[in-house]
């Protein structure tokens, strides 16, 4: 963002949602870079003064702040409760005004984007837009050059277009250059989120050789943009108005060019006949369906509106109006006037336009010069896009007439040529031109397209379909661009709307009977509960095994997922991603995040939660097992005590597997009141092709470290609670434990037996055991029925193993779980698990499940984490029982294990 200009002699004024705390922190942290000093006066004024000289200190900026009572909202829509506001007042001392606008900038880029309440809110606006704005492969390798007004309706079109698939470093926004009202809150907002911005102004375009320098400047951004996105193999969108295509990057034989593009206006269709043949495909999106039967209805209500906002004093009723222009604008507009009791004239130069307007009762001419010699207009309203008033024209004018220009070029004979050096600006109202003789002409607004001088014109929702619209077309051209040929199309774009069911959705949504402009709610789940609803976007840390399904299940779920991994490892094209440590990401990143997903290696889990509750104390964390290493269970708690307000699940997906109770359930009722005798729990991976590799090594706790705590998860889920609470009360000392060693790996395989108080019983209840990262090791199992689900040669041979043996009665009954490979060689789909029960050599019982419980406990955490109440605190007791066996394993160790390993954590 470019240094805000601020003399000696004034101040600045800025109020937004930041704490006097922030405000104080950017101040100390510009005197420390300048080595100047930030004196605290009194509460809320602030000193940077100059090192003290023998004299004394010199002041050279004074900031005050103060809170402020509860606000008018900053954007169209408004929040409940609406947010706190500061005011912030920077006053420059002599030799401070640079300081000041330094500071002035550093507070703006927290204070001007919107919030995320406020993000949040233009998102609920455009409930279409919404739900077409899905993660999409059609987006994978694309980049997007956006070039509109920057208004709210804009904003939540490119949030979309991220959503969809196009990382931010890859969205270029131009800016129109209109003074739309919150166009410096967008730029600041498209900034913090990581895109380029800029502005590319209509006037630039129309006229280049008077904007040369601003041209060539950027022109020169935009063709690096091109340049390094075509490097990184990635193709290129233009959603425009034709402005950069008519710059050159889609003509045939250009130096550069764009991939395809959309066309949004008809001012672009006339810039893109006027550059020559294309080389690419343009889908126009200015003719389309949706545009011409919804958005002009909207831009007309937008320009009346705001022409009735800018004449609060003047009578428009019944008064005699000029409407230069009977187009797809200038047709809906005559008609609200003429609603309005005003008798309005038309021009127009299209005779099949004039012809219209006549027979729908207006009096038409063919000539701006014909009807102001025939009639004494009090307003001429401007839509052709065209020179509509020509100088001769001009001398005609009546004294003291409006004019009102709702497309850019209509009055340039005044606001463009030598007229504009002379003209008197009116703050907030437009532009008074004084003629020889006293006669007086007033432009409203800037000359420009007045619905956006000052305004945000359009109501997000009501641009809604539109914008929707939009991104289908996008959607449909970036998967295949090659199925339409380089030229202007629209049937393309109405067909990809209409086929993706957005009219049904448009007349369900806003239209029917008994529509309330709001999306059906959603009938909460068992599993998700109100997480969907509140769940927006989630931070997945680790882009390995763990982390790219938590990235697919939190996207199941409604979440925009962000992926940071400093390892870099294949971070995914389709996704914004951060090749970041936590604790480096930007604070406009860190502000959007609703939940984080830790799926980093364990021994980066409690740094990677320190810097999470450092950005956020109340964050919401979802982790993956174990929550940390063993050695560190009291920092972590210590962590949690510090963050009261913190809430953090540690995920346990065998614990909401919903085998687990299927398998209970069959020993009861195939051994009904038959105690346990024995449960053997294996859990065995080959894990060497990792180890070789340097990946999954666990030096600190070995086997233990990798499936121990799923097997405990699993064992909890059998054991009758008085036999579970026995076994992790029980000093693993005590235990029997097999243990093999490895230089590398510490324990590579761990057999360990204990022996549970059990009612029913005369030994007990034999518990076993058994995990081994060396191989795979099978279990006793039974050859399956040969027929659907089971499968031959489905995939290679499995090289792990999760069996569970329960021996209960005269029954033995076994769970399998996925990936199941059975004698034979059959096979079952992932996520599917086998249970049987054999009694006497007799199979009693044989079925296939379907359940995957990774989705089912990330579902349930989430559930948790945005719940009313709390969760409970993360249970950490197995994990301490593990490291206390990690421990006893080491004093075990051979002499020559144990010293090469003496320096390993101890619990």
């Amino acid at each position: 963002m470019t240094t805000t200009a601020i003399s000696g002699d004034q101040w600045a004024v800025l109020r937004g949602p930041i704490s006097g705390e922030a405000v104080t922190a950017a101040a100390r942290a510009l005197a420390a870079r300048h080595q100047l000093d930030c004196e605290h006066q009194d509460a809320g004024t602030l000193r940077l003064t100059a090192p003290a000289t023998p004299a004394s200190s010199r002041t050279l900026v004074t900031v005050r702040f103060k809170s402020v009572p509860p606000q008018a909202p900053r954007t169209l829509g408004f929040q409940v409760p609406p947010p706190a506001a500061v005011d912030i007042l920077i006053d420059p001392h002599p030799g401070g005004s640079q300081l000041a606008a330094e500071l002035h900038d550093a507070i703006a880029a927290r204070v001007l984007p919107y919030s995320r309440s406020e993000l949040d809110g233009i998102r609920a606006a455009m409930p279409l837009l919404e739900h077409y704005s899905r993660l999409h492969p059609a987006f994978e390798d694309w980049a997007l050059l956006f070039r509109d007004h920057y208004l709210e309706h804009s904003t939540g079109f490119v949030l979309a277009m991220e959503r969809a698939g196009i990382p931010a470093e890859w969205i270029f926004t131009l800016d129109k250059g209109d003074r739309t009202w919150n166009r410096d809150r967008v730029h600041a907002t498209f900034l913090a989120r990581g895109y380029r911005s800029d502005v590319l102004d209509n006037t630039a375009i129309n006229d280049p050789e008077a904007h040369q320098d601003q041209l060539a400047r950027v022109g020169a951004d935009i063709d690096t943009f091109l340049d390094t996105a075509h490097a990184a193999g990635r193709r290129v969108l233009v959603v425009d108005d034709g402005g950069l295509l008519a710059r050159g990057y889609g003509a045939l034989g250009a130096p550069r060019t764009v991939d395809a593009a959309l066309e949004l206006t008809v001012s672009g269709i006339k810039r893109i006949a006027a550059a020559g043949q294309l080389a690419i495909p343009v889908l126009n999106l200015a003719r389309s369906q949706v545009k011409s039967r919804l958005g002009y209805r909207e831009i007309a209500d937008s320009c009346l509106r705001r022409l009735r906002a800018l004449l609060p004093d003047r009578k428009i009723i019944g008064r005699q109006i000029l409407l230069l222009g009977h187009g797809t604008l200038g047709s809906r507009l005559a008609v609200q006037l003429r609603d309005l009791g005003c008798r309005v004239d038309i021009v127009d130069t299209d005779l099949i336009a004039l012809i219209d307007a006549a027979e729908n009762g207006f009096t038409t001419y063919r000539t701006a010069g014909q009807a102001l010699a025939a009639s004494h207009p009090f307003l001429i309203i401007g839509t052709t896009g065209e020179l509509a008033l020509t100088d001769t024209d001009l001398a005609a004018l009546p004294d003291g007439v409006l004019l009102a220009p709702f497309a850019t070029r209509d009055f340039s004979a005044l606001t463009e040529g030598p007229h504009r050096q002379a003209a008197t600006e009116i703050p907030g109202v437009g532009l008074r031109f004084t003629f020889p003789g006293g006669r007086t002409v007033t432009v409203l607004g800037n000359g420009r397209s007045m619905n956006l001088f000052e305004a945000d014109s359009i109501p997000s929702q009501g641009y809604d379909a539109y914008r929707a619209g939009t991104l289908i077309a996008a959607t449909a051209l970036c998967a295949d661009p090659s199925r339409v040929p380089a030229g202007l199309h629209t049937a393309p774009a109405d067909a990809a709307i209409t086929d993706a069911g957005l009219w049904d959705a448009y007349y369900d949504l806003y239209a029917a009977p008994g529509a309330t402009g709001q999306p059906a709610a959603k009938p909460a789940g068992p599993t998700d509960g109100g997480a969907q609803a509140v769940l927006r976007r989630a931070a997945i840390v680790g882009y390995g095994v763990a982390g790219r399904l938590h990235t697919e299940i939190l996207t199941t779920l409604g979440a925009t997922p962000a992926v940071i991994d400093p390892k870099h490892q294949d971070l995914p094209a389709s996704l914004r991603s951060f090749p970041h440590q936590v604790s480096e990401l930007p604070e406009a990143v860190v502000a959007d995040i609703d939940l984080w997903s830790i799926c980093c290696p364990t021994a980066e889990h409690l740094p990677v939660l320190r810097a999470v509750l450092a950005h956020n104390p109340a964050a919401r964390v979802l982790m993956e097992k174990p929550a940390c290493r063993g050695h560190e269970i009291d920092a972590f708690t210590r962590l949690l005590a510090d963050h009261p307000a913190a809430r953090i699940v540690v995920n346990d997906q065998y614990r909401h597997s919903t085998t687990l109770p299927a398998f209970t359930e069959l020993i009861h009722a195939l051994e009904p009141g038959a105690p346990l005798d024995k449960v053997s729990v294996l859990f065995t991976k080959d894990r060497r092709p990792d180890s070789a590799s340097g990946r999954f090594i666990d030096r600190d706790y070995g086997v233990l470290g990798y499936e121990w705590l799923h097997m405990l998860a699993v064992t909890r889920g059998i054991l009758p609670a008085p036999a579970w609470e026995h076994y992790l009360a029980s000093d693993p000392a005590t235990t029997e434990a097999e243990a093999v060693y490895d230089p590398r790996l510490f324990v590579a395989a761990l057999t360990e037996r204990t022996d549970l108080p059990h009612p029913g019983t005369q030994s007990g209840l034999r518990l076993e055991l058994t995990s081994s990262i060396l191989g795979p090791g099978q279990a006793e199992d039974i050859a399956p029925a040969p027929r659907p689900p089971w499968r031959q040669g489905l995939r290679a041979a499995d090289d792990r193993y999760r069996h569970i043996t329960v021996h209960a009665g005269r029954t033995r009954f076994t769970l399998h779980l996925e990936p199941v490979t059975a004698p034979g060689g059959w096979q079952l789909e992932r996520n599917h698990h086998r249970i049987t029960a054999v009694r006497d050599g007799v199979v009693l019982h044989d079925e296939v499940l379907a359940d995957s419980p990774l989705q089912t406990s990330v579902r349930h955490a989430a559930t948790l984490l945005f719940a009313d109440t709390p969760p409970p605190a993360p249970d950490l007791v197995p994990l301490r029982r593990i490291a206390r066996l990690a421990e006893i394993l080491r004093e075990r160790a051979p002499h020559d294990l144990g010293a090469s390993s003496a320096s390993r954590p101890s619990a």
